[in-house]
């Protein structure tokens, strides 16, 4: 592995000056975990990396706006144990606890699974079943962007040039709001997802569902949220709800591959297995 630069930005505007300056040459080193294989390996052909393991207001997590906000470099195994993140936010730390293996966990950032674009990533259905959004800053200054219209294809993003993603917002959950999150791996949270399914269901005062999410990895080019089955469960009872049928109906909208872990089919199948469970955990949970 050759580079010609290797630059540790100390703040935003030094890290946007030097993305500015380098362009498409130029790759963020954050935990390393995706970044330096694929350098190494010769899939990724960067002339500079630029460290952003200094910058402290990506490492920070706090309250904002009644939700909370998490930085792009905070470790997953910190978010994993994250204390802020309870009730309906759990969710993200279960999610957190199913990347890969914990010496993995100790390096690797929420910024970075994000920012892979991978559509298997683990922390993603979490994210998008709780209405996150992607915190941005660039040379024009700061924007957001609901995390949904983030990936706009396998390892690609909505970021633009001297852009990078400097955290995440999770907004304030509803009442009688649950959250479940289920990984279907061949060998465990050490390989990589066959499917992931993230729900969240929120009850109305009359015990029905008020709204959903389902959010799925691996079945798509990128993280899919099934709108169309979510409004399938307003309205209804958590006990009534048809919860196999509608985990059918999100099977035959997804698009998987058929590669070296699972068929296409098989992938199909364990939608429609997963989804009906997550479901079912996250209307248990809005119960309690």
């Amino acid at each position: 592995m050759k580079l010609d630069r290797y630059l540790r930005a100390s703040s935003l505007e030094e890290c946007i000056g030097y993305l500015t300056e380098w362009g498409g040459e130029a790759a963020l080193l954050a935990g390393g975990t995706d970044l330096i294989p694929r350098i190494s390996q010769g899939r990724l052909s960067v002339s500079t990396v630029i460290d952003i393991t200094r910058i402290p207001e990506l490492s920070q997590i706090g309250r904002k706006d009644g939700g909370l906000m998490l930085g792009a470099m905070l470790r997953l195994s910190a978010v994993q144990k994250e204390g802020l993140l309870s009730g309906p936010a759990e969710v993200l730390r279960r999610c957190s606890g199913h990347v890969s293996s914990m010496q993995v966990r100790n390096a690797a950032t929420l910024g970075g699974n994000v920012c892979n674009a991978s559509p298997a990533a683990d922390t993603v259905p979490g994210l998008l079943a709780l209405d996150a959004v992607a915190l941005i800053r660039g040379k024009q200054g700061f924007r957001e962007a609901p995390l949904e219209a983030f990936f706009t294809g396998p390892g690609r993003t909505a970021l633009g040039a001297g852009e990078l993603l400097t955290g995440l917002f999770i907004p304030s959950q509803p009442a009688h709001t649950g959250t479940a999150y289920r990984k279907y791996a061949i060998r465990g949270d050490s390989d990589i997802s066959i499917v992931g399914a993230g729900a969240r269901v929120t009850l109305g005062a009359d015990g029905k569902i008020a709204s959903a999410r389902i959010a799925l990895a691996s079945v798509g080019a990128t993280p899919l949220r099934l709108k169309r089955e979510e409004q399938m469960l307003a309205g209804m009872r958590p006990e009534e709800a048809p919860l196999e049928d509608i985990a059918a109906a999100c099977a035959e909208s997804c698009s998987p591959i058929t590669d070296q872990r699972a068929t296409k089919e098989y992938r199909k199948e364990m939608v429609r297995v997963w989804v009906a469970d997550a479901l079912k955990g996250a209307a248990a949970a809005a119960g309690d």
